[in-house]
């Protein structure tokens, strides 16, 4: 069993401030980076995904303060890889596919926002197909509690939701 922590768009625009604020955003954060924590520990390997939209879009508009990823994630993954993505899901048209497969990834534990759109399109990605899925639920936020809930809950027939 070789694991990846895979780290999904904890970025600006999801905290107060920012253009669309999630619900307590802030421990989601904190679960994620404690997730890294561990992970760096345990020699597992760490990737950063960044969603960045089109300039019309109404967040994670590109070269926008928004769209950076969270300052104290950006500290914790450390030199951690990061994959800029345009889609919900992080393995489309991007290279996550590949450097998964690269590195012999059996097993991948997801962290961040939106739980119910950016976590679940990933998590059921035919991309990640023959990886076993688990999402660490503390370390998700979605507008509201209910919606994340909801969406774990829905996850939890095809993942190992902890």
């Amino acid at each position: 069993m070789k694991n990846a922590l895979i780290v999904i768009d904890i970025q600006n625009d999801y905290f107060p401030g920012g253009a669309f604020p999630l619900e307590e955003p802030e421990l989601a954060c904190k679960a994620a980076m404690t997730a890294i924590e561990k992970a760096r520990k345990e020699g597992w390997l760490i990737v950063g995904i960044q969603h960045i939209a089109t300039p019309e879009a109404p967040f994670f508009k590109p070269d926008s303060k928004g769209a950076n990823i969270h300052p104290d994630v950006v500290a914790a993954l450390g030199n951690a890889p990061v994959i800029i993505k345009k889609e919900a899901d992080s393995f489309f048209e991007t290279s996550l596919e590949q450097l998964l497969r690269e590195n012999g990834i059996t097993d991948i534990y997801l962290t961040g926002m939106m739980t119910q759109h950016c976590v679940t399109h990933t998590a059921l990605s035919p991309q990640a197909q023959g990886m076993k899925m688990h999402i660490i639920a503390q370390a998700c936020a979605a507008p509201t509690k209910a919606l994340s809930d909801l969406a774990l809950f829905g996850l939890s027939a095809r993942c190992n939701v902890s």
